[in-house]
């Protein structure tokens, strides 16, 4: 970074990013909304980049294999609730999620944070084990599966599999099906009405799964510290102006439309960021998922996943 310092960051698109371009802290932020894929590819495979969205499944698992060339902050940028991304042909007689034990279960990835959650909620809600499925996943995964897990990989994608009936079930917050008009769709969620599941979930816990966090490269970091409040009140500012605008897909889970009703029952802020009580407990839940289903070894302090001067912040 230059001596008058500009950190680049990379993210979505979401509008509560629109306003974190600016000066913060005598940091100059520039945001580049990024295609996520394209993201983690460039963190994964350790090539430069200084400031970004991450997966925090992905950045505990790899904190557990040693991997330490970027430090996390608790700016929570990504959140869903996973009980709709549970995919059945339009004509399986699979109704409900206790169906699907013994089932055969395809997932692109299977260590993404999306498929961590669904089976932590598996067990929680509904008694099933994410060792009494049949997994398959594509080859190319970002991390090696445990031997319980019994997944098989191979060259063909779980979603063509499924719709040829080889499959039973499909794990994606979006398969590629609800791309094409809605009367020559192929596939329906498992949970016909996820909203009610999730409301009542969210009710019950006061979890809205985190997803993703913001990391920074451990050399910038190092050479600037001050990037670190920096990001967060770049974002604490962006969001704020967000909330106000009062619209915007990307900060309520059931649909903009239900904008005022969804704000409710999150008290006004779906995304608090800080490790806050809820925020705690939402990420000791994740990680608390990721060692039961063998993908980290040892379960960490949620402390010693952010960095020390972060755990006091507060908006």
């Amino acid at each position: 970074m230059a001596s008058n310092p500009t950190l680049n960051i990379l993210g979505a698109d979401y509008e509560f990013t629109l306003q974190v371009d600016g000066t913060w802290q005598g940091i100059d932020c520039h945001y580049t909304p990024s295609v996520l894929t394209t993201i983690y590819a460039k963190i994964l495979n350790h090539l430069p980049f200084e400031a970004s969205e991450f997966s925090l499944a992905n950045f505990t698992m790899m904190r557990d294999r040693g991997v330490d060339h970027m430090v996390a902050i608790p700016v929570f940028v990504n959140r869903a609730f996973r009980h709709g991304i549970l995919w059945v042909r339009r004509d399986s007689d699979l109704t409900e999620p206790a169906q699907i034990k013994g089932k055969r279960v395809g997932v692109q990835d299977y260590s993404m944070t999306a498929a961590v959650w669904l089976r932590g909620t598996l067990i929680d809600d509904y008694d099933i084990h994410w060792s009494d499925l049949d997994w398959y996943a594509y080859k190319e995964q970002r991390f090696p599966a445990p031997a319980k897990a019994g997944l098989t990989l191979g060259d063909e994608d779980p979603e063509a599999m499924l719709l040829d009936g080889r499959l039973d079930v499909y794990i994606s917050p979006r398969p590629k099906d609800l791309n094409k008009p809605l009367n020559e769709q192929q596939l329906r969620p498992l949970l016909p009405d996820a909203e009610t599941v999730e409301r009542d979930y969210y009710l019950r816990t006061g979890i809205y799964p985190i997803n993703h966090c913001m990391v920074i490269h451990r050399d910038i970091y190092d050479s600037h510290p001050e990037v670190a409040p920096a990001i967060f009140e770049a974002y604490t500012h962006s969001k704020k102006v967000a909330l106000q605008r009062k619209v915007g897909s990307t900060f309520v889970p059931w649909g903009a439309q239900y904008w005022a009703s969804t704000m409710n029952v999150f008290g006004g802020d779906p995304f608090p960021f800080g490790l806050n009580e809820s925020n705690r407990n939402n990420v000791g839940t994740l990680v608390g998922y990721l060692h039961e289903q063998g993908l980290i070894s040892r379960l960490p302090a949620v402390d010693d996943l952010f960095l020390p001067e972060s755990l006091g912040w507060r908006e």
